[in-house]
């Protein structure tokens, strides 16, 4: 290396150093906010499962409850606030109890009139379900018990939608980098209810 070259290299680390930092803070930035979008859906995949599961294995359609409506059997087993408060508890830190909305559906055939009948309950945030419970009717299994009573009796099917507004705090989008969290989450499941076939 000559002379000459080496004096007109000797300002270029200085110039080159800030566009790799503010590379390397955008990718790591980048990631964060990726990693913090899965953990959340994640938690509120899992929080929306249990509480379909809780629903699922609690709900007694029959026994002391025998001759109540479905909307009377739900009022009478299940608080939507009470199990609002458990999904709050399950889900990351910092999101508010006033952003996160449960709807509850329940599909189930009368054991007297064989008829099938939904409905729904809601609590907390605006929460609204991708498919209504009536398109997932073939999951629900006829039971094959020799029983009168059970003999071609269709499960109950339980879907839980758990939605959370706000997610994010706004120190959180990374602006700077232009990756913007979204504002709404969403998550579903559906289970089949353990008691029709008992």
């Amino acid at each position: 290396m000559t002379i000459k070259t080496a004096s007109k290299q000797r300002g270029v680390a200085s110039i080159e150093f800030p566009f790799v930092v503010v590379g390397i803070m955008v990718i790591v930035f980048g990631l964060v906010s990726i990693y913090r979008l899965m953990y959340t859906q994640t938690r509120l995949d899992s929080t929306a499962f249990m509480l379909a599961d809780i629903v699922a294995r609690t709900f007694d359609d029959k026994g002391s409850t025998a001759g109540l409506t479905l909307d009377e059997l739900i009022d009478e087993q299940f608080v939507g606030t009470e199990l609002l408060t458990i999904a709050q508890r399950m889900l990351p830190t910092g999101i508010t109890s006033e952003n996160v909305g449960l709807k509850l559906e329940i599909r189930r055939q009368n054991p007297a009139s064989g008829d099938i009948k939904s409905t729904q309950r809601t609590a907390g945030a605006n929460c609204t379900a991708a498919s209504s419970i009536e398109s997932l009717s073939g999951l629900a299994p006829k039971s094959e018990r020799d029983e009168r009573a059970l003999k071609g009796r269709t499960a109950t099917l339980v879907q839980a939608t758990l939605c959370v507004e706000k997610p994010f705090s706004l120190d959180s989008q990374f602006e700077l980098t232009g990756f913007v969290l979204p504002n709404r989450l969403t998550s579903k499941a559906v289970m089949i209810g353990g008691r029709y076939a008992l």
